[in-house]
């Protein structure tokens, strides 16, 4: 018997991954800001190399403009409501911006303009983690991680999240605090590396569809040149056979 194809209304939410490991980025789509910053743990100070934010700092010696980590939910606030395009690097402290070199500001300048980069752009300078560059209304991501597996971490808190929202918001899934959905494990997130390669769309699967489980359905799309027409396509993409599932067992209580 052939399984009629599974199609977008299966699914609550979607986000896709592409890795580049030798230059150390992915490209999301699917992923913002505020994700992000609920996903991560996050930096001391972001400087922003490209953004629509009002009341950020200023910097006198790279004439640019940052925020620090008790302005982040005004930012996060006032993102919501802007479409433009949002570009930063982080950097452990004001004193440690101003060793810069004029060189580096430079490139800074070109990373914020063009999206890409003229060389690793890990500065001892900044100590830096990422660099998150958004296009506007956040429909592509693409973000460079001086450690690629904190990947995992963005991956798995971001389904994580996205679970527990659900199940507080739906009747089937409210439970007392000791049935809440365990963290995705570190060896399961690890082995989706492989996939991030190739390029892949996880899906997760609405919970009064698969009722005893959760599902993330993983399908291989090698790398899309347009990611900003992504979404138009999504209905084809979930009516392709999936390539793998992570599942929660509500009654094993485990992920496998």
């Amino acid at each position: 018997m052939v399984k009629k194809p599974l199609n977008a209304d299966y699914y609550i939410q979607h986000l896709y991954i592409y890795l580049n490991d030798a230059d150390q980025f992915a490209l999301f789509s699917g992923l913002t800001f505020a994700q992000f910053l609920d996903a991560m743990k996050m930096p001391k100070n972001l400087l922003l190399l490209k953004h629509p934010y009002e009341d950020a700092s200023f910097n006198m010696h790279t004439y640019m403009e940052f925020v620090s980590q008790d302005e982040f939910a005004q930012l996060r606030k006032a993102l919501l409501h802007k479409k433009s395009e949002f570009c930063w690097i982080d950097f452990k402290s004001e004193r440690q911006l101003n060793s810069l070199t004029p060189q580096e500001q430079a490139e800074l300048l070109y990373i914020g303009h063009k999206k890409e980069t003229v060389r690793p752009p890990f500065y001892a300078a900044l100590q830096n983690e990422f660099v998150y560059l958004s296009s506007e209304e956040e429909q592509t991501t693409k973000i460079y991680f001086r450690h690629l597996e904190r990947l995992n971490e963005l991956v798995g808190n971001y389904f994580t999240q996205a679970i527990r929202k659900e199940a507080n918001g739906q009747n089937f899934w409210r439970r007392k605090s000791k049935d809440l959905i365990p963290e995705l494990p570190y060896e399961i997130l690890s082995s989706l590396k492989n996939d991030y390669r190739e390029g892949a769309l996880i899906s997760l699967a609405d919970p009064e569809k698969t009722k005893n489980t959760i599902e993330l359905h993983i399908r291989s799309v090698e790398e899309i040149s347009f990611l900003d027409e992504f979404w138009s396509d999504i209905q084809d993409y979930t009516k392709q056979e999936v390539d793998r599932k992570i599942i929660f067992d509500r009654k094993l209580k485990q992920w496998k």
